[in-house]
């Protein structure tokens, strides 16, 4: 994709002469219509995209797109589908943006990176009301900065909780419980300690946390956190070293949970709604999913908090078919595409119809989830150097070079990076 002004300009003329607004480039406009039609000689526009996205849901948006295709039959679309995790997606896109795809998945949190850099463009007229008038208030906020909509909700269940086997564990609701029952059947916990997303689980259980206060163009004004603190760090670091320590303890990510539903080694998990199927199909009568556990430090209990967000579909403001680009992000985030989500993946979806629905409302996974949300931290203005720094901090719990004895230090480190953070 070049960023050519003279073609976007002569795109542009033919555009409003063909009687529509590139939504986007004009938010007070309509989107755009089914455009012009075959040409003179009954050919169609030949229009290419390219669309990122995770790759456990490739195959899905295979059969989406084939939809896009069918729905849309005015003009011949080549959409190209290249794997680029939602986790990922801001840090690909922002090196070189004209470069980038012209529509993409990417989870909530990095919205402002996304918006600063010149990413994302904004949404107007009839996609902008639809967006408001069929998405739960909280997907609608978390697309929105300085009052503007800037991403295409399509998913509000980005968070975590535990999945397990009830022939294994029958003691869920402790983190001590879980361990001594996966080691009494001869299987695993897996939980991901070196992934900063899933370690919060103990900072925000011990009661830390951060806050990031931004200027009006977006910009970080300050970081404040308490990660480092004397009694909420320590316990959350105690906690990840005692969970370090125990031998039924796998630290692993989604391929570890897949292969110890495999091999039969399986216990007990925590991930999200990205791995129900695969492991209900797997369990059968025996899956079983509920909120996070709770764990104990020094004769305490505290309950595991989590991260809640949603993802989201941004589009390129530099793309060579703008229209286009939001035509299929409205497509992929639509009513009938989340309730697909929901079908083939039981992805919880932020269209509140198809969320009111009863057989999102007995979907096991959705309702440990919602049990999980009363102990959850929006996942919204997190620190830029937050993920890099806890990371490494539980790269070391893994590896057992922090101790008892080198917590606060290592605490301090993390903390000291994260209140560093600029994005």
């Amino acid at each position: 994709m070049k960023k050519k002004l003279i073609a976007l300009a002569l795109s542009a003329t033919m555009a409003l002469s063909a009687g529509f607004i590139l939504a986007g480039c004009n938010p007070d406009e309509p989107g755009p219509g089914p455009g012009p039609g075959p040409g003179p000689d009954g050919e169609k526009e030949k229009v290419s995209l390219v669309l990122w996205g995770p790759s456990q849901q490739q195959e899905m948006a295979e059969e989406m797109i084939e939809a896009f295709k069918q729905e849309y039959t005015d003009k011949e679309y080549t959409i190209t589908y290249n794997v680029v995790s939602e986790a990922d997606a801001a840090s690909q896109i922002t090196t070189d943006v004209s470069a980038g795809a012209d529509v993409y998945a990417f989870a909530n949190d990095q919205l402002l990176v996304l918006q600063r850099a010149g990413a994302l463009a904004q949404i107007g007229g009839t996609y902008l009301s639809d967006i408001q008038a069929n998405n739960s208030a909280s997907s609608v906020e978390a697309a929105t900065f300085d009052g503007k909509v800037y991403a295409y909700p399509y998913s509000d269940d980005n968070g975590y909780f535990l999945y397990y086997d009830k022939s294994k564990v029958t003691h869920a609701d402790t983190l001590e419980g879980i361990l001594a029952d996966c080691a009494a059947a001869s299987s695993t916990f897996i939980f991901d300690l070196d992934n900063s997303w899933y370690d919060a689980a103990f900072f925000f259980g011990a009661g830390a946390s951060y806050d990031v206060t931004y200027n009006s163009d977006g910009s970080v004004a300050s970081v404040a956190c308490d990660f480092d603190d004397a009694t909420k760090g320590t316990i959350a670091g105690k906690a990840m070293i005692n969970l370090a320590n125990s031998s039924a303890f796998l630290n692993g990510d989604d391929n570890s949970i897949s292969a110890a539903l495999t091999d039969g080694s399986f216990g007990a998990a925590v991930s999200g709604t990205w791995n129900a199927e695969l492991v209900s199909n797997a369990l059968g009568d025996n899956y079983a999913a509920c909120k996070l556990p709770t764990f104990e430090v020094d004769g305490k209990t505290y309950q595991m908090g989590s991260f809640a967000g949603c993802k989201l579909y941004g589009v390129n403001p530099t793309s060579d078919h703008l229209a286009d680009a939001h035509r299929l992000a409205a497509f992929l985030s639509g009513e009938a595409m989340q309730q697909k989500r929901f079908d083939d993946m039981q992805i919880g979806p932020s269209n509140t119809k198809v969320a009111s629905s009863d057989a999102v409302k007995a979907n096991i996974a959705l309702a440990a989830l919602a049990e999980q949300a009363e102990f959850a931290t929006a996942q919204v203005a997190v620190p830029g150097g937050f993920w890099s720094a806890v990371e490494a901090f539980g790269q070391e719990v893994v590896a057992k070079t922090v101790t008892t004895a080198n917590l606060a230090e290592k605490l301090k480190t993390m903390a000291d990076l994260i209140r560093a953070s600029e994005n």
